[in-house]
């Protein structure tokens, strides 16, 4: 069985493996277009206006991710996902990033569980706003990652708990 280990200051590294290769595996196929990612992400780096979704993930380990699209980068990629156009204020922008942060979420679930980590998935939360950002508690690691993609960045905030900690939402809720 592969352990995942989070330290004080920082995700696994197999977390972050994980979670890049859902994303390129996952965004290939969806948009048509291998998105590259950038690791070395300032914390303080402000991703602006955009919509946001949250899935927290318990079980083996306790984590979450924060899957950000900015309003440009929003509009196209709902326009690839869906076949037709989505304005960043309609509600159904809200039901197309939850939508596409589902899907990740169930191929991370099967990557992690090919490793023997057993977690279960919540609900997205969705928002909307300008540089949204989750307020951690004290000594949470976490990771920003971005992923370029034509249409525009997608930002990714990872951030884990030491094992019976939790943040955010109870998976089904």
């Amino acid at each position: 069985m592969t352990t995942y280990q989070f330290s004080d200051t920082a995700i696994p590294a197999e977390l972050t493996d994980c979670v890049k290769g859902s994303v390129e595996s996952i965004f290939q196929t969806i948009f048509g277009a291998q998105p590259t990612c950038q690791e070395d992400v300032e914390e303080s780096h402000k991703f602006g206006e955009g919509v946001v979704g949250i899935i927290s993930y318990v079980g083996d380990i306790t984590w979450m991710m924060m899957l950000a699209f900015p309003r440009d980068a929003a509009e196209a990629l709902a326009m690839k996902f869906v076949g037709f156009e989505v304005t960043y204020e309609s509600p159904e922008m809200g039901d197309v990033v939850g939508e596409l942060a589902n899907v990740l979420a169930g191929d991370l679930v099967a990557r992690l569980a090919k490793d023997s980590i057993k977690v279960t998935m919540s609900l997205p939360t969705i928002m909307r706003g300008h540089d949204v950002e989750p307020l951690l508690p004290r000594g949470m690691p976490s990771q920003k990652l971005v992923f370029n993609l034509p249409e525009g960045p997608i930002y990714m905030k990872l951030a884990g708990s030491n094992t019976g900690e939790h943040y955010g939402r109870t998976p089904g809720t």
